[in-house]
């Protein structure tokens, strides 16, 4: 023997003894495949007792349970020796799957908005040229659903066991209806710009799971041209536009026809003087030439004065020349002056109470505000906003 060498020893296989191995393996069904912790015995004399039992087993399949995996099944059997062929037993394990929805505590994970959704429904009020003349109108509607979670990767899985269809909140299926604003110059057509019907109202859409979007056109109003017997304009009488229906915001009011019955006639304005002489109304008495003028302004002032104005000036009243109708007053325009009226609150004389109308003639006329009751400030409120 040389110092230094190494020396291994053979040990004769026994020609009569058949050798095995048994293997024991732990495999995930959901994502087939093997997992850690398998065992083997490695290459052994048949008859030699097998060191893994089914305790060890049972001791493993606990220890993944609490990794979340739960026992599916054992194929093959686990001998308690070495068998004379190579033996394998697979244990079946498979990931908890567990029921997720917005009241459950531990959400593991699970974006919200796979759990709840908002869709809405808006309504635009614009002209035809996309200006916006109302604040658009906003509803919604809110939808939840319940999704399956591996508990072992904290995923959802599609169309799991516990995965629900998404479920509207609430009995109601449909919308409210939209309300339509009468806007002052414009007219609402009949049909939004998808087709639904269009009164004082937009019916309210079925509720699905998107954001839905109409639109209500308004058409500005057009204007009346007075003019003479011969379709020329008059001189110093201002076109007219058409006034809103307040009942029905996709019709204009009806324009009545007074026929020229005389030769005569004459045009009287009442102007705003606190809104840039804005025309209130206007009056045009006709008749013959050599007939009597009856018109007076007595009617028109009154109604205004009801409505909160103040007479400034009479100019059709205080002028001359109009007894009758003649060549020399055909087509003279006369101008009544008003502006808008006040009233001052104070303790004593005329004390403010909150809620009632500041014009009392006109129950439709701004309130009494809370400010009004604070002589402190002097308040002196307009009869007209």
């Amino acid at each position: 023997m040389t110092p230094g060498d190494v020396y291994v020893v053979y040990k004769a296989k026994n020609p009569d003894v058949q050798q095995a191995t048994v293997t024991v393996i732990y495999h995930d069904d959901t994502d087939d495949k093997n997992l850690p912790g398998g065992w083997t015995s490695g290459e052994q004399d048949e008859g030699t007792p097998v060191k893994y039992t089914q305790d060890d087993i049972n001791k493993a399949i606990e220890g993944w349970k609490k990794k979340h995996y739960h026992y599916v099944r054992i194929d093959g059997t686990l001998p308690t020796t070495i068998p004379t062929q190579d033996t394998t037993v697979t244990v079946h394990l498979a990931h908890n799957m567990i029921p997720v929805n917005p009241n459950t505590p531990d959400k593991h994970g699970v974006n919200p908005d796979q759990l709840t959704e908002t869709f809405t429904s808006t309504l635009h009020y614009q002209t035809k040229e996309g200006k916006q003349l109302a604040p658009d109108a906003v509803q919604s509607s809110n939808w939840i659903r319940q999704v399956t979670v591996d508990e072992v990767t904290n995923k959802v899985v599609p169309d799991g066991e516990y995965t629900t269809k998404w479920q509207l909140i609430g009995n109601d299926d449909r919308y409210n209806n939209f309300n339509v604003p009468v806007e002052i110059g414009y007219v609402a057509g009949k049909t939004t710009k998808d087709g639904a019907p269009v009164t004082n109202i937009v019916p309210g859409q079925i509720k699905v799971q998107r954001n839905l979007e109409d639109t209500v056109i308004y058409d500005k109003l057009a204007g009346i041209i007075p003019v003479d017997p011969e379709g020329t304009p008059i001189p110093g009488v201002p076109k007219t536009p058409y006034k809103n229906d307040p009942d029905n915001q996709t019709k204009d009011t009806d324009v009545p026809y007074v026929p020229i019955i005389g030769d005569g006639r004459i045009v009287i304005n009442y102007v705003d003087q606190d809104n840039n002489d804005a025309i209130l109304d206007t009056a045009t008495p006709t008749g013959k030439f050599g007939t009597k003028i009856t018109y007076t302004t007595t009617a028109e002032i009154k109604k205004l004065e009801n409505e909160g104005y103040v007479l400034v000036k009479d100019g059709y009243t205080d002028s001359t020349g109009h007894s009758e109708f003649t060549k020399e007053n055909n087509n003279n325009v006369y101008e009544v002056i008003m502006k808008h009226g006040t009233v001052t609150y104070n303790p004593h004389d005329n004390p403010a109470k909150p809620g009632e109308p500041i014009n009392p003639n006109d129950p439709n006329s701004p309130k009494v505000t809370d400010n009004d009751v604070d002589y402190s400030k002097s308040v002196k409120e307009p009869f007209i906003m």
